[in-house]
């Protein structure tokens, strides 16, 4: 029998995906079913995406492009962050990423060793304490919660910081809450960082929810679609 690498038992899916195979196969069984378990939009691509994917494939514009992402993508979210934020990011300084996932994994594999410490917030996206775990690395929560209208507690992740703490994850807006974390939370945050190997990560939903983060994510969005601002 095959043995499978150790860090996989580390990892753990996302009880949403379970919930929702069951529900498609209900569906299946002719039963009715109100899907509450995927945040999955209840409209299709906007129209001018369509038509632009379809042109392109038309176009023969179907081939392998750049492992950092087509350059005149790049280069149009560079000007974009200059231009809405005051962020001066050259296009070589610029990677597209299939999704956040795949941009999570990629970032914590460059800076995540075994040993290091990563805090994340709870409730959150679960694979901040899965990938940990799979790298090797502990996986410490900051509480969001209702009486602070689940705004991170900036006196508790301070607590939580030690010398072994590489990452810090924020989500804004986050999931699943809907939270957007005040500009008062991040600017608090943003100088406790005392290891200088610390490094803040913050993937967010929508660039025009949320433009205290430094980084790019979907002003659009639907199933497997990424449409670029």
């Amino acid at each position: 029998m095959t043995r499978i690498a150790s860090r996989v038992s580390q990892l753990n899916g996302e009880g949403a995906l379970a919930v929702y195979s069951r529900a498609k196969e209900l569906e299946r069984q002719g039963r009715s079913i109100i899907h509450l378990e995927l945040g999955e939009p209840d409209f299709h691509p906007a129209a001018p995406v369509v038509d632009a994917l379809r042109n392109a494939v038309a176009a023969g514009r179907d081939r392998y492009c750049s492992t950092r992402g087509v350059p005149a993508l790049r280069q149009a979210i560079a000007e974009y962050l200059k231009r809405t934020r005051s962020v001066h990011a050259a296009a070589e300084q610029i990677i597209v990423a299939p999704g956040c996932k795949m941009a999570l994994s990629l970032t914590m594999m460059a800076l995540v060793e075994p040993g290091d410490e990563v805090l994340y917030p709870d409730p959150g996206f679960p694979i901040y304490p899965s990938f940990t775990r799979g790298l090797g690395a502990t996986a410490v929560a900051y509480g969001l919660e209702e009486k602070n209208k689940f705004q991170p507690d900036v006196g508790e992740i301070a607590q939580k910081i030690t010398p072994g703490t590489k990452m810090l994850i924020f989500n804004s807006p986050n999931n699943p809450t809907g939270t957007v974390f005040s500009d008062a939370v991040l600017e608090r945050n943003s100088p406790r960082s005392p290891p200088s190997t610390t490094y803040g990560f913050l993937p967010t939903r929508s660039t025009r929810a949320c433009c205290s983060a430094e980084n790019i994510s979907p002003s659009g969005r639907s199933p497997a679609w990424r449409s670029a601002p």
